[in-house]
């Protein structure tokens, strides 16, 4: 695990993940988009409305149900900033009471750990890689996919500023590869206050929606400024 001296050294470890002895239980992953542009890096508002939205969602869980938290940026495991892992169960240290409240405030904590420098923006953002990757979880099913992003692709994959300026499209997937998975990507066109985020929500929902329809999730949930209401 990482950030062990700032976001780890919460009290989720009270409710250490059993999720490694329990196979096959429904998991939410939750990812947020720690790239230099994005509002939950930035901006305190954009955090508190990811940490209630996450909160309100842990609360309506059955148990046992498995919790994961990862950054998404660059590419690759070793340059994963955040990876944090519970499971909710019946216990106090680790019900749906509890849990909520600590993850929704690890997404509430983000502008504070930027400040800080426990938490460094990244250059690049391969949203896409990040999908493919799920491609085992999905195939096992009963997981939803809960990411916060600006939802700008850049990386090899896609030229970012030609994305941003609507001069490139999202390649669309060849093949179902998020069967299994309901997905949803939310504050998508929403850039840190600091920079014009003016027409990004209506070019870059559509695609993304049409991106995940054709990678075969199960359900697909695309939301920008509003994905709170």
């Amino acid at each position: 695990m990482t950030l062990q001296n700032t976001l780890l050294a919460a009290p989720l470890l009270v409710a250490a993940s059993i999720a490694n002895a329990q196979e096959n239980i429904p998991r939410t992953i939750f990812g947020i988009d720690i790239s230099g542009s994005s509002t939950f890096l930035y901006d305190s508002h954009s955090g508190g409305v990811a940490g209630s939205y996450v909160q309100a969602h842990i609360t309506r869980l059955d148990t046992p149900h498995q919790l994961i938290m990862v950054s998404v940026g660059d590419v690759g495991l070793g340059r994963r900033q955040i990876d944090v892992r519970a499971t909710v169960t019946e216990s106090r240290a680790s019900n749906t009471a509890t849990l909520s409240q600590q993850f929704g405030g690890y997404f509430r904590s983000m502008p504070s750990l930027v400040a800080d420098g426990a938490v460094t923006p990244q250059n690049t953002t391969s949203i896409i890689a990040f999908f493919r990757s799920l491609t085992r979880v999905c195939d096992e099913g009963e997981t939803t996919v809960i990411l916060f992003s600006d939802g700008v692709e850049w990386s090899a994959s896609v030229d970012g500023q030609a994305f941003v300026n609507g001069s490139v499209d999202l390649p669309m997937p060849d093949q179902p590869f998020l069967s299994g998975c309901r997905i949803e990507m939310l504050g998508v066109g929403q850039l840190k206050a600091t920079l014009n985020s003016d027409g990004l929500e209506e070019r870059l929902i559509p695609q993304w929606e049409a991106f995940l329809d054709a990678a075969g999730a199960d359900s697909v949930l695309v939301s920008g400024s509003f994905f709170n209401f």
